[in-house]
């Protein structure tokens, strides 16, 4: 009789225990997941500017008295400028100690030191969240390596963090936004993006080489942030022996 009893109520209590770690688990990976996309959009806001470094973004949140809280965040704003990771420190104070980081990409290496990961170990950031590994075999891991040595814990959303519903759109932030450096690391050749504007029936100009804008004027703005957004345009010599064009970066008010 006693062991029926036993058997009965232990099983449920057992499986109650587990449904509520799985779903502790799940709500804080998810969370996870979600800061690192917020670093991936704090990057973005500098594309274009950081070449040749890659666009980097950096949060650093922490568990407080109203819940789970962000006390810093950061980005590069350009090349030779402050690193992400130390913006986002110096921002939290001492609310970094105990704290997690979360960046959009593994912190590569500024002038040839670790002044991102510095920031962190004298800090007293005790996890680092990272959206994908660095994209270049000779950094590849090498933040990763060293912030594990330290003692901090470090989770790389899809292989350490897996199965939260915002996994993949965070992941496809961290993509896009340095999907240029991961092209060219993969291919060995210039992401590139061909522009151009015609008719239904495949024209773009008069037979005299007369041009109006085909184009509308939103599809212009796209093409002012392509330009922001990249290294190099490249047009045709007629183009610009015809159109006496400027190449602008920024739309004209």
């Amino acid at each position: 009789m006693s062991m029926s009893m036993t058997m009965g109520f232990s099983a449920p209590m057992k499986f109650k225990a587990n449904a509520a770690m799985n779903y502790h688990e799940h709500h804080h990976h998810a969370l996870d997941a979600s800061y690192v996309k917020r670093a991936a959009e704090l990057s973005d806001l500098s594309a274009g500017f950081t070449s040749p470094h890659p666009n980097f973004g950096c949060v650093i949140a922490k568990n407080s008295s109203v819940g789970n809280k962000v006390f810093g965040e950061g980005y590069l704003y350009a090349q030779g400028t402050k690193p992400a990771e130390v913006q986002a420190v110096e921002a939290a104070g001492e609310y970094c100690r105990g704290a997690t980081a979360y960046v959009n990409m593994e912190p590569g290496d500024y002038n040839n030191d670790n002044t991102s990961l510095s920031a962190f170990i004298k800090a007293g950031i005790t996890r680092v969240v990272i959206g994908i590994r660095h994209p270049l075999q000779h950094l590849r891991g090498n933040a990763i390596q060293t912030l594990r040595s330290e003692g901090l814990q470090v989770d790389v959303l899809g292989e350490d963090i897996r199965g939260v519903s915002m996994e993949q759109d965070a992941l496809k932030s961290c993509l896009v936004v340095n999907a240029p450096l991961l092209y060219r690391s993969a291919f060995q050749v210039p992401f590139s993006v061909l522009k151009y504007a015609m008719t239904l029936d495949g024209k773009i100009a008069t037979s005299s080489g007369h041009s109006l804008w085909i184009s509308n004027k939103k599809s212009r703005s796209r093409v002012f942030e392509l330009r922001g957004r990249s290294d190099a345009v490249i047009v045709g010599g007629n183009t610009v022996r015809k159109d006496s064009m400027k190449l602008q970066l920024l739309s004209p008010s």
